[in-house]
């Protein structure tokens, strides 16, 4: 099996406090705390590099937080560790008093990019119009937004009313596409910028049902390309490395990826431990293999099958990658009965991560839970196995812990959601959106009395 190989780009650097630098270079600066600096100082342009990165930190922090939930909510990952929310969402249980910190961090990211872009668009000696900077920031904007959208039920806008989710996906169609302008005007410095954001806007066309216009930009993305949320052992550390290896909240014990008949390179994994009796785990005890430091999950009763794919504290987590690209060029042709389209898109995806590929399948099909498609054998012949199983579950391995799951299982309205049970029993219907916060209510003046998506099925939920 040949090992793939990416054209990676960070979103941006981590910035470490004066101390941390200090210590990682053994030195002592001499840096003495100012105190607070006047908003002014700022509008500089040798710093508006420093500003950008502003902007990657509060995307990082967002994508961090928000995929290891989705992988908690979702069948990516079974919860099987002992906090109280992971006993939740696990079950597939959220309502609006859980969503508050993650609505926050959207927030600020959009917030924090606009106000950079407003920052640099008043300096006089900045070209706002050829700056990579600026299309950077407008990268990132166009990205916050589009997950903005996939995340939400339904979204607002600073003290404004309640609008559908596709009021993100327009937002970030036009600062990604700003962000194509503004880096083609920047020349080669720029190019990385422009490809990313035509991912981005591959992303948002289809969060909008456009596929014509998603397989437009997605065609114009290299299979080989990919653009990651950036992270730090010393700052800001991945939230999945932390959760997994130095503790075992979440697992993929009786999840997808860990019942293939063989591991697949997209969802690497480690085995821990193993149920004594496999035919009746909950009442088994579980016997560590010696791989790894805890063999069972943190609720005390579930084998640890530890996820491989962010191995450290500084794993990056992709966010745009060519790979998508294929699967969104796959998931239009299946759309339109073009089974020969659909299968040569997916085959290319497989030939980069060295897997073999798949015949055409027979039909379409539809959805089903659990997915009788095996993606480490290929077989398309197995009872069950159409074009939608084998979507399914290469979208799910492809897109693995990147938290792109849940809008999946929303958007095909995915049987999943009807009790779907990775480990622990499911609610009748698990939630597939993210409602908007109880904390809205009470800031928005705009809002009271409005009824919000409950997020789960058609239900509501009322701004008193």
């Amino acid at each position: 099996m040949r090992k793939h190989r990416e054209k990676r780009m960070a979103l941006g650097p981590v910035l470490l406090g004066a101390a941390v630098a200090a210590m990682l270079s053994g030195c002592d600066l001499g840096i003495q705390n100012p105190g607070r600096i006047s908003d002014d100082a700022l509008n500089d342009p040798s710093l508006m590099g420093v500003v950008v990165n502003g902007i990657a930190n509060e995307f990082n922090i967002t994508t961090d937080n928000f995929s290891f939930d989705v992988a908690r909510l979702t069948d990516e990952m079974a919860g099987t560790g002992s906090y109280f929310q992971t006993g939740r969402y696990r079950r597939g249980a959220q309502d609006w008093e859980e969503t508050n910190a993650q609505w926050g961090y959207y927030h600020e990211t959009i917030w924090t990019a606009e106000q950079a872009i407003e920052r640099m668009e008043s300096l006089e000696d900045f070209d706002q119009n050829t700056s990579p900077l600026t299309a950077r920031a407008y990268l990132l904007k166009g990205l916050a937004e589009r997950s903005y959208g996939e995340a939400f039920c339904e979204v607002i806008y600073d003290e404004g009313a309640v609008e559908p989710r596709t009021a993100a996906f327009d937002r970030a169609i036009t600062a990604l596409t700003t962000a194509v302008t503004i880096g083609s005007a920047a020349g080669p410095d720029g190019a990385e910028y422009v490809t990313a954001a035509r991912a981005g806007l591959a992303q948002a066309y289809m969060g909008k049902g456009d596929f014509g216009q998603a397989t437009n930009y997605s065609s114009q993305v290299p299979t080989d390309f990919e653009v990651s949320a950036h992270y730090h052992q010393n700052a800001n550390q991945n939230l999945f490395f932390n959760e997994t290896w130095d503790r075992a909240e979440i697992g993929l014990y009786n999840t997808y990826g860990g019942t293939l008949a063989t591991e697949d390179p997209r969802a690497p994994y480690t085995i821990c431990g193993t149920f004594d009796d496999p035919a009746n785990p909950k009442n088994s005890n579980v016997t560590p293999t010696g791989l790894c430091t805890a063999h069972q999950g943190a609720d005390g009763v579930t084998a640890h099958y530890r996820q491989e794919k962010y191995p450290e504290s500084g794993s990056d987590i992709p966010v745009v990658k060519g790979t998508d690209m294929r699967l969104i060029e796959a998931e239009a042709a299946l759309r339109n009965g073009n089974l020969a389209g659909f299968t040569a898109s997916i085959n290319e995806v497989r030939a980069f991560y060295g897997l073999d590929p798949i015949a055409q399948p027979a039909t379409a099909g539809a959805l089903e839970y659990p997915n009788a498609y095996d993606a480490s054998t290929g077989d398309v012949t197995a009872p069950g196995v159409d074009g939608w199983s084998i979507l399914d579950g290469e979208r799910y391995l492809t897109l693995f812990m990147e938290g792109r799951r849940e809008w999946d299982l929303h958007r095909w309205d995915h049987p999943f959601l009807n009790g779907g049970i990775v480990f622990w029993d499911a609610e009748d219907r698990r939630s597939s959106c993210w409602v908007i916060p109880e904390i809205e209510c009470t800031l928005n003046q705009t809002v009271k009395g409005s009824s919000f998506a409950s997020g789960v099925g058609s239900g509501t939920v009322t701004c008193g």
